[in-house]
């Protein structure tokens, strides 16, 4: 597969996640809510789709975990979200470099800085988030992606 550029780009999808949904958390073959979702965000010029949840919570991207940085803290949705659980969300969890909490649709248009994991992304930097834009990679999302990669090289089985 081909790398992924070193910054990314993301929207908030028209769509809600169902964290209360029989199957809500599990990778299942069903993708079709995340094809029609990641679809609408690259018809709009953006990498990934961000859904909310149905209480109107930041859930998680089309392919994703989301995270924000506020006041220096790397934040992410619980798993009660609805989001899954991915493999690299749950190494910065376990590693301290992130803490799990609600976060609302303000937090994430005020987040300082935004990333989001994946196990093909790694630790990827935003730097487009719907109409918003930084000029560069924050220093928080530095740090934690160079403290994963450390890590990684370190252990390639955590």
């Amino acid at each position: 597969m081909n790398p992924w550029p070193a910054t990314t780009s993301a929207i908030v999808v028209p769509w809600v996640r169902n964290e209360r949904s029989a199957v809500a958390g599990a990778k299942t073959t069903s993708y079709a809510e995340n094809v029609v979702a990641l679809a609408w965000a690259h018809e709009r010029g953006y990498s990934e789709g961000l859904f909310m949840n149905s209480t109107g919570h930041v859930c998680e991207g089309t392919g994703t975990n989301v995270f924000v940085v506020s006041d220096g803290i790397a934040l992410t949705p619980p798993l009660a979200s609805g989001c899954l659980a991915g493999i690299t969300r749950e190494l910065l969890l376990d590693w301290g470099m992130a803490t799990e909490q609600v976060l609302t649709p303000e937090q994430l248009d005020n987040a300082d800085e935004v990333f989001l994991t994946s196990s093909t992304r790694d630790v990827h930097p935003v730097v487009k988030l719907g109409d918003r834009t930084w000029n560069e990679v924050g220093p928080v999302t530095r740090e934690i992606s160079a403290q994963f990669v450390r890590r990684i090289v370190q252990d390639v089985d955590p």
